[in-house]
């Protein structure tokens, strides 16, 4: 089988209130690896600050570079959705601006596209850590087999955002990424399980990520905005089929009321039922 069939981009979107630093650590991961992605593409959403054009001009990448400037910032969302329509190969690997890839994560993952037929969506576990990369704090662990992200995907997102790669094509054909604060990446997949019902989906049993959460992660998930898009991100559910009027009534019942509590909290309970 040709190996242009398995040649993907890595898309990695930057905005103004991004960390130099962590940007500078996340590109060095990139560097760092057994397999490099076949083309880079940074995603400036709006205008940046020096120290972060800095850390994006010193760059030195031997593969394919490309750097999409977007006159103002437009959110996560339709920044990945650029990114992707830009991309110039089938798979689209996505990366946090502030997390960390183990040196053999994209070997690992290619290893499972290049062996499972039909793959659309593949994603690993992640590690948790504060501030200080080799300091874990938690673990975030998501199904391995498809049946079970199925199952995982009615009440909870299957796989961990920043450690997906997913088939371009089929991206385009459902809608891309949407501005949907919160839940980007959650629409996306739950739009291409529902629409292409022959795919198959997976996650990596290893960590390859290292995910950093002392960055405002908690303090992000609650108030009025995110409770008006889990709602809508639970209709959405329920409109594609992934889940029922009982589980949809469920979700509401379960997910909505935690969202007003205080931050604190609000991480005690992520790290009780989500984390280990």
């Amino acid at each position: 089988m040709s190996e242009s069939l398995f040649k993907f981009s890595l898309l990695i979107c930057t905005y103004a209130k991004d960390n130099p630093v962590h940007l500078a650590q996340c590109l060095d991961s990139v560097l760092s690896q057994t397999v490099l992605p076949d083309e880079l593409i940074i995603v400036k959403d709006g205008p940046l600050l020096k120290p972060l054009e800095t850390v994006i001009n010193s760059l030195s990448y031997p593969n394919t570079l490309t750097i999409l400037a977007l006159p103002k910032n437009v959110s996560l969302g339709l920044a990945r959705a650029e990114g992707v329509k830009t991309a110039m190969h089938k798979w689209i690997a996505l990366m946090d601006s502030d997390d960390i890839c183990l040196p053999t994560r994209f070997e690992k993952q290619l290893d499972l596209i290049k062996t499972t037929p039909n793959l659309s969506i593949i994603g690993c576990q992640i590690i948790e850590f504060d501030d200080i990369p080799g300091n874990p704090i938690s673990t975030r662990s998501v199904p391995p087999t498809h049946d079970k992200i199925l199952a995982r995907a009615k009440y909870r997102n299957p796989f961990n955002a920043m450690t997906t790669i997913f088939n371009r094509d089929l991206a385009l054909k459902v809608g891309n990424f949407r501005h949907f604060p919160g839940f980007e990446d959650y629409d996306l997949w739950m739009r291409i399980i529902a629409n292409e019902k022959d795919s198959v989906c997976t996650n990596h049993p290893e960590a390859l990520v290292h995910a950093r959460i002392g960055n405002g992660m908690y303090a992000r998930r609650k108030g009025i905005s995110y409770i008006k898009s889990e709602w809508h991100m639970q209709k959405q559910l329920k409109r594609l089929g992934i889940t029922n009027n009982y589980e949809f009534a469920r979700n509401i019942l379960a997910r909505i009321p935690i969202r007003l509590l205080p931050g604190r909290l609000l991480a005690v309970i992520y790290k009780a039922f989500a984390r280990s």
